[in-house]
C-alpha cells in the first residue's frame, strides 16, 4: 500500500488527481496532513504499523531560483527564509 502525505491541499489535489492516476492501482491513500501529527496506524491485535520504505520530498530552499534571477534577492528577507520552517 502507497500512503501519500502533503500539508497542502492542492499539492493534495494534485497526487490524486494527476499523478496517482498513472499508477492505476487503488492501493493508495492521500492524506492532507502535518507529518509530524499524523496519526498511528494499527494493524492485527492492535500492533503499530511500520513503513518498508519513507520518501521525503522536503522543502525547496529556493537557491536554484535565486541563482537564475538574481533580482529576487533586493526583496529578499530574513523572514522570508524563516517562513521555509
Amino acid at each position: 500500500m502507497l500512503i501519500a502525505n502533503d500539508v497542502d491541499k492542492k499539492r493534495c489535489y494534485m497526487l490524486i488527481h494527476q499523478t496517482l492516476k498513472r499508477f492505476h492501482t487503488a492501493n493508495c491513500a492521500v492524506i492532507c496532513e502535518d507529518a509530524a501529527r499524523m496519526p498511528v496506524l494499527k494493524g492485527k491485535n492492535d500492533e503499530p504499523l511500520k513503513f518498508d520504505r519513507v520518501l521525503c520530498d522536503v522543502i525547496c530552499s529556493g537557491d536554484g531560483t535565486l541563482r537564475k534571477n538574481p533580482e529576487i534577492w533586493t526583496k529578499w528577507t530574513p523572514q522570508d527564509g524563516l517562513g521555509l520552517h
